[in-house]
C-alpha cells in the first residue's frame, strides 16, 4: 500500500492533427487507459512546417524531428506518446527516435519497430508483430456515458430510431444510390420516433430531402452542441449509413440494434468491416426491417488499453515512483 502511494499517475501525451475523427481514437484510447491506470492526459495538434506538409511520412522519417513546427522539446517528459493521423504519428515517432514510447493509431506510413505499437483496424489487414488489430474504430464512448449524455424527447415516443447520417469519402461514396436507400430503409421503420444528427461529410441535399419526405423526423440543425451521445442514449436502436467506419463503431458501444444502410463496394476495407459487425452480431441490413436484439457493447479503446497496460508494465496505482 504505501508503495502505491508513492506512484504517480501515467503522463500521456496526445498528438493529432486537425481531423476529429483522429483526435477521437487517440483520446478514447488515452483515456481507456486513464480508466485503468491514474493518469494526466495532455492535447495538442502537430502542424508541420511548410517545406514539410506535401512530403509523405515515409519520406520525413529521417527529418521527423525537423518537420514539426516548434519542436519537439518536452518539459515533462511523457510516459507515453498517443499519435493518430499523418502529422500525428509523425510527431510521435519523432519523439520515439529520442527515446519516448510511443504508440501510433492508424497506418503511420513510417517504421513500425520504431513504435511501442500500432494500433490498426483489421479491415486493413496489416497485422503483424508490434500491430493491435480493432474491429473498427477506438472511440471515447461508453455505457456510462452515453447513459450520463441521455436527455428526454417527451415528443417523440417510443421505439426511437437514432439515424447516423455520413456521407462521402475518399474512401466510400454516398450518391444518389446511397439517398434512395437511406429513404426506403427509413420508412421500413413504420411507427418508430426517427431522431437523425448529420455528420460534416453529408451535403445539404441529402439533409433537404431528409426534410421533405420525412417530416416527422426529429433532424439536428447543427446549432448548439451535436447532441449524438444522448440520440444514442435516447434511441432503442441505431440505423447508421454504410461509408462510416466511425460512426459504426460508436453505434456498436451501445448494445442496442444496429441497422446498415446501404451497400459498401464489393472487397473493399468497408465492406470487409461491416461482414465483421455483422458476425459478430452487431449488425444487420436496414433492408430487412425493424428487429431486437442484443449483444455485448463494443469496448475497442478499453480492450487495446488492457494490453497495451500489460505490454508497457503500466500499474493500476501508477507508473512509478514520484
Amino acid at each position: 500500500m504505501a508503495q502505491d502511494s508513492q506512484r504517480r499517475p501515467l503522463r500521456l501525451l496526445v498528438l493529432s492533427d486537425d481531423r476529429p475523427a483522429n483526435l477521437t481514437q487517440a483520446l478514447g484510447l488515452a483515456e481507456a487507459l486513464a480508466r485503468l491506470c491514474p493518469a494526466e492526459i495532455e492535447t495538442r495538434e502537430v502542424r508541420l512546417k511548410r517545406w514539410a506538409e506535401a512530403v509523405p511520412n515515409a519520406a520525413l522519417a529521417p527529418l521527423a524531428a525537423a518537420a514539426i513546427a516548434g519542436g519537439i522539446a518536452e518539459a515533462r517528459p511523457p510516459d507515453l506518446v498517443i499519435g493518430a493521423g499523418r502529422r500525428g504519428n509523425l510527431a510521435a515517432f519523432a519523439r520515439a527516435r529520442r527515446g519516448a514510447r510511443a504508440v501510433a493509431v492508424l497506418d503511420p506510413h513510417l517504421p513500425f519497430a520504431r513504435f511501442a505499437a500500432v494500433i490498426l483496424p483489421e479491415h486493413d489487414r496489416r497485422g503483424g508483430p508490434g500491430v493491435i488489430e480493432t474491429l473498427g474504430a477506438m472511440n471515447r464512448l461508453t455505457p456510462q456515458a452515453i447513459a450520463a449524455a441521455a436527455r428526454p424527447f417527451p415528443d417523440l415516443p417510443a421505439p426511437r430510431l437514432a439515424v447516423l447520417i455520413g456521407g462521402p469519402s475518399r474512401s466510400a461514396g454516398f450518391g444518389a444510390v446511397g439517398l434512395e436507400a437511406l429513404l426506403a430503409d427509413l420508412r421500413r421503420f413504420e411507427g418508430w420516433s426517427l431522431l437523425a444528427t448529420p455528420s460534416r461529410r453529408t451535403p445539404p441535399l441529402v439533409v433537404e430531402a431528409l426534410r421533405e419526405n420525412l417530416p416527422g423526423m426529429w433532424l439536428w440543425d447543427g446549432a448548439g452542441q451535436n447532441p449524438y451521445p444522448g440520440l444514442l442514449a435516447a434511441a432503442d436502436a441505431v440505423l447508421v449509413t454504410a461509408d462510416s467506419v466511425n460512426m459504426a463503431s460508436e453505434a456498436a458501444a451501445t448494445g442496442k440494434p444496429v441497422f446498415v444502410s446501404g451497400t459498401p463496394r464489393p472487397g473493399s476495407k468497408h465492406a470487409r468491416f461491416h461482414a465483421a459487425l455483422r458476425a459478430r452480431g452487431i449488425s444487420r441490413p436496414a433492408a430487412e426491417g425493424p428487429a431486437e436484439w442484443r449483444y455485448t457493447p463494443l469496448a475497442e479503446a478499453d480492450r487495446v488499453a488492457g494490453r497495451l497496460a500489460a505490454r508497457l508494465g503500466f500499474h493500476p496505482g501508477g507508473t512509478g515512483p514520484i
